[in-house]
């Protein structure tokens, strides 16, 4: 066997361990979903297929036609992602320490406009994917 073919077929078998043995992807390590939480529709993030690093962010917004001032923010239960306002439609969500392996957080939205003139819409997204609820006019969040 020539010196090339050796080496070419050790570096196949090289990157097929690889493949093998590299960790998850960050979409492997947290699924969003939604939940109800104390009677209203809120947000969970599960940290699955390994712990979600320190520093991992989301946006979660909502979006309907109101003219009623509104400050949103959103709860997180356990306390392990902090929620910073960007405009009174949109919070940044970032874990200041890792989340581990199987700990399911509920994210609680508050202070968004609740209106019977057009549908509301909550949107979370970020590590993970996105997950969100449109719903219709009249409809209140709850479940």
């Amino acid at each position: 066997m020539t010196t090339g073919r050796r080496t070419a077929m050790t570096l196949a078998a090289c990157a097929a361990l690889l493949c093998v043995t590299a960790p998850a992807a960050a979409a492997d390590n947290a699924v969003l979903g939604s939940t109800c939480h104390q009677g209203w529709y809120a947000f969970t993030v599960t940290a699955t297929g390994g712990d979600i690093p320190a520093g991992s962010q989301w946006t979660s917004s909502w979006a309907a036609a109101s003219t009623i001032p509104a400050e949103y923010h959103v709860a997180s239960y356990p306390g392990l992602i902090d929620d910073t306002p960007v405009n009174p439609h949109l919070v940044t969500l970032t874990n200041p320490a890792a989340i581990p392996a199987g700990t399911r957080v509920v994210l609680e939205p508050h202070g968004y406009s609740l209106t019977n003139k057009s549908r509301l819409t909550l949107r979370l997204s970020g590590y993970g994917g996105t997950t969100g609820r449109t719903f219709p006019v009249g409809e209140w969040p709850t479940c």
